[in-house]
Order: structure tokens, then sequence, then C-alpha cells
């Protein structure tokens, strides 16, 4: 990823609003690694991210793998050494997986993100999804909409005889038909019922008024897994319903057929649409397991962002053209001590604004 001159200095300046906006909910920086071994993720990695990811021998044959998420390096990190919880960490790093096969610069992105380690329930799942919605509000995008979904009632509508891969894929193109005969050829109940369970999308005032008889009218028996989906229709109430008290509600879009663009995510799950980009520009949610896997059971919430497709779209980075005045005097000295001055009250200075000089 390369910048240069005026895009550098706006990739710069939304960052800064970026991290000064995680510091002010007590969020603290973490670094992740670079590179580290493929085998420790290996079995986290769908068969699509393990084809995008870049992987090579080290010098002793060992397989490598290049950073191709900030998450699951950041879980790795948390799970072996996180200290007291909750903890509160954000990050903003580039990550390298593969886009294109024309453009090998596209392959390198550039994440920021937040997690939330050890706050489960709803208060966990407010704090990350309010986070975002603020700094989406101080990014000044021109219009964009959070979908809020939900891993959790995914898997317990699909029971376990169907695979969630499978389902999610048909869900992402919302296919209804094929989604509806996946049900139906495992031998569920109300397939059709259930294809427009996971459907639904509307404000999160809809769906406080539509989910509460969701059960009963799509008649999903209780050897089926209704508790579970009780439990997990009950929680996106809940989200749903602080929701629309704490933001305008028509950012906020329930939308059951956002499940998470990553296999770990199991509760809450949320993807940002804006104006001008053709893919989601955030995403995140809950993963209540991926540290486990690392040997810390803590839960965990949060969401990334990929910074080079908010920074057009935001008019904060934009506006952020960088002004600059020349020093007054005419020997060095003298254009240096304008300068300390005036940079002391926040302007911007160079001290030989003479073009022909080297």
């Amino acid at each position: 990823m390369s910048l240069f001159f005026e895009e550098a200095h706006r990739h710069r300046h939304l960052l800064r609003l970026v991290e000064d906006h995680f510091i002010s909910w007590g969020y603290l920086p973490v670094l992740t690694p670079v590179i580290d071994y493929f085998e420790t993720y290996r079995l986290l990695l769908s068969h699509k991210q393990e084809e995008h990811s870049y992987r090579f021998p080290d010098r002793g044959g060992k397989l490598l793998m290049l950073r191709s998420d900030v998450t699951l390096f950041l879980a790795k990190q948390m799970g072996l050494s996180c200290g007291p919880l909750p903890r509160r960490v954000y990050y903003a790093d580039s990550v390298i997986r593969h886009q294109e096969e024309e453009d090998i610069a596209s392959d390198e992105l550039f994440q920021s993100g937040a997690e939330l380690v050890g706050l489960s329930g709803l208060d966990g799942d407010l704090e990350i999804l309010m986070m975002l919605y603020d700094l989406l509000g101080a990014m000044n995008l021109r219009d964009w909409r959070m979908h809020i979904g939900s891993r959790a009632l995914l898997d317990a509508v699909l029971g376990a005889s169907i695979k969630p891969a499978r389902a999610r894929e048909l869900l992402e193109i919302r296919d209804r038909e094929e989604l509806e005969k996946l049900f139906s050829d495992a031998g569920l109940n109300s397939p059709r019922q259930r294809t427009e369970l996971l459907m639904f999308l509307g404000e999160a005032e809809d769906f406080v008024e539509y989910a509460p008889g969701l059960v009963t009218r799509f008649g999903i028996s209780k050897n089926e897994g209704s508790d579970a989906v009780i439990k997990a229709l009950d929680h996106l109430i809940s989200l749903a319903t602080n929701l629309k008290e704490l933001t305008s509600n028509k950012n906020i879009r329930v939308d059951l057929s956002v499940t998470g663009d990553q296999s770990y995510y199991s509760g809450f799950t949320v993807m940002v649409f804006a104006e001008g980009a053709n893919t989601a520009i955030a995403s995140g949610g809950r993963y209540d397991n991926l540290l486990g896997s690392f040997g810390n059971s803590a839960a965990a919430a949060g969401f990334s962002m990929m910074m080079r497709k908010i920074e057009p779209l935001s008019r904060y980075a934009t506006g952020s053209k960088m002004s600059v005045s020349g020093a007054r005097g005419t020997t060095f000295a003298a254009r240096y001590r304008d300068a300390r001055e005036r940079r002391i009250n926040g302007e911007r200075i160079v001290l030989n604004t003479d073009k022909t000089s080297g």
C-alpha cells in the first residue's frame, strides 16, 4: 500500500480521529506481529480465507503466514496473555491477503478496529455497537447503514443437520429458493417460514414489534431447537430496543441475513454499508469461543474497519487539505523564530518558500 503527499495526509488525519475516539472510550493500543506460523491458525480459517492468505516456508521448512486478519493474530496474543478483565484494546495496522490477480498493491489493506475482552452479554454488545455508531457519525460519511444480525440465531435455526457455511452463502446472495430447499432437504419442518425468518430486513423499531411472535408463527417445534431460537431472538430484541432508544434509528437495520464473514462468530454480527462503496466498510460481532483456541476462555466482541474504503467517502478526511504558510524574515534565524512562535498557535509554517532554493 503506497500513499504519498496529500493522500497520505488524509489517511493519517482520519486515523488520528479513529485512535482518539478509541482512547476516549478507554481503549488502549495493541500491536500484532506481521508474520506467524500458519499451523497456529489453520483450523480457524475457512477454505476461502486459507486460499487468500500468503504462506511460505521459513528457513527450517515450517510454513509461515502473513497477517491476513488482525483479529486472529490479536486473539492469540490476548489468549496467551490478557491480564485483568475486562480488557479494552484497539489496533490500526496493515493486513495482507489476495484480492486481485492484476493488481498486487490491492492485496495490502489497512484495518483499524477495537476488541472488548471479558465482558459478555448485552452491555458488552451495546458498548461495541455504540462505539462503532458514534465513530461512523464522526467520520461524516454521506450515507451509511449498520446492518445487525445474529450468528447465534442462524445456528439455532439450522440445528445440527445443516452446515452453516452453505446457509451463509445463500443468505449473502439472498437466495430464498435455494435456502428453503436446503431446509427441506435436511428434513426440517416449516422450511418456508425458516427462510422468511432469516430473510428479515427492517428498522430496529419494526423488528421489536415483529419478533415476539416469530417462533409461534413459524412453527419451530420444541425438538428442533426452539429454546435456542427464542433465546437468540430475545437477545436481539433487547439489542434492537436499546439501539432504537440510543440512535436516530434511520442508520440501523436488523438484517438476519448478516451472519458474519468469519467462521468464529458466535453471537451478534454487524456489517456497515455506505454510499460509494460496493462492499462493507466495517464488520464485526461477538466471538466468545475464539480466545479459547489459544488457552483463554474469555468472552470477546469487536469490529474492524477497512480504512482505505472509508477515506474517499469521509468528508472529515476529504476536508483535511493541508494549508501551509511561509515564515517571515530576511534571514534563516528570523524565519525560524517567526515560525516557532506561529507554530505554538497551531499554524503550519515552512521556513523557506523560495521554490528555486535547494
